[in-house]
């Protein structure tokens, strides 16, 4: 196991140009205290579990201190919100460290709650440390079910305080994942009509992260789009099967390496009520706990659409039918039933705003 300044930081993120984050540097706690932390997630990073004693680790995940060879950044992307496109979102209140080499590959170290970003807009770009712990909870859960998911190394808490119903204290929560690039990423290149970008981008996420594609030649992109099709359903169909609702189903937070992504309007529905809202913002219930198959596909739709320069209407199409086979045979899997199939999207791809 390794102490905290041996972590080798790669920062491959940097290489898709500076079109697709803003670099940035956490804006620290005082007095930071350790509140939580997760020994298993250690494990994951081959970080040795004693560090969490060390004032070193309280500075560096307190973002007061830098690790040697730490690039910090935020990232850009877009996304649909309710249905609606918003062309300027990105991390306003996240900061990607870098991502370290570990036993497990490539990791992402990512600060929730670490301060303003140029995407924070007229946030303070803080977390509460409520939420922070709220969200650590989950994922362990999720983790536990087997659930692809983000992973909470730990909670640090300051002096500072914020009001998020109430004042509470701020606090930042450590997330670790392979990859933190959601559909809302691609989306960004296409409503920017940035092809390249869109095709630097695509060329990067399947180098790193789906090789087997590459075996596929000029059908790479087809390939690619099919896998993240059914990796999507399945994630959904493991939602589903343990009773779980994401609440904030937007497209800026659907990975694009189907694990579960921003958890802080989840939550766990054990009666599988199908009416079940988790987040307060979700007046309507399009998030709702039975709609989540649904939702799924249709953000599939909107990343068939961004993808659109790169592959064929028909091939989108033919990728895209895949979904439900996918789905239904993964949580019967799961269930010992069957379920019904969700409601088709429309494959001629939603429109903007």
């Amino acid at each position: 196991m390794k102490r905290l300044h041996e972590l080798s930081f790669v920062n491959s993120f940097h290489a898709l140009g500076d079109s697709f984050y803003s670099e940035t540097r956490p804006q620290g706690l005082t007095n930071p205290v350790l509140v939580r932390s997760d020994t298993g997630v250690a494990d994951l990073l081959g970080l040795d579990s004693g560090e969490f004693a060390t004032d070193d680790f309280l500075q560096v995940f307190s973002g007061n201190r830098l690790l040697p060879g730490s690039r910090p950044l935020a990232q850009n992307y877009a996304g649909h919100q309710f249905g609606r496109f918003h062309p300027g979102l990105g991390d306003g209140r996240v900061m990607l460290l870098g991502d370290v080499e570990t036993p497990h590959g490539c990791l992402e170290i990512t600060l929730k709650g670490s301060g303003r970003t140029p995407y924070g807009r007229d946030l303070d770009g803080r977390a509460g440390l409520a939420g922070c712990l709220r969200e650590m909870e989950i994922s362990r859960q999720l983790a536990d079910l087997d659930i692809p998911t983000t992973r909470s190394l730990c909670v640090i808490c300051g002096n500072e305080q914020v009001y998020r119903q109430g004042f509470e204290a701020a606090a930042i929560v450590v997330r670790i994942a392979p990859s933190h690039i959601r559909f809302g990423t691609f989306e960004n290149c296409y409503a920017r009509r940035r092809t390249e970008d869109l095709r630097r981008l695509a060329d990067f996420v399947t180098s790193r992260y789906y090789p087997e594609c590459l075996e596929a030649g000029n059908r790479r992109y087809i390939v690619f789009f099919q896998t993240v099709v059914q990796r999507t359903a399945r994630l959904i169909a493991r939602w589903q099967a343990a009773g779980f609702v994401h609440g904030m189903m937007n497209t800026d937070n659907q990975s694009i390496l189907g694990i579960t992504l921003d958890l802080g309007a989840a939550a766990f529905n054990p009666e599988r009520d199908p009416d079940f809202v988790s987040s307060p913002d979700d007046e309507h219930g399009r998030y709702a706990f039975g709609q989540q198959p649904i939702i799924g596909l249709w953000n599939c739709n909107v990343l068939a659409r961004a993808l659109s320069p790169l592959i064929a209407a028909d091939d989108l199409r033919e990728a895209l039918q895949c979904y439900e086979k996918e789905f239904l045979e993964h949580h019967a899997m799961l269930t010992g039933t069957s379920r019904e199939a969700p409601a088709a999207a429309d494959p001629s791809r939603p429109k903007n705003g």
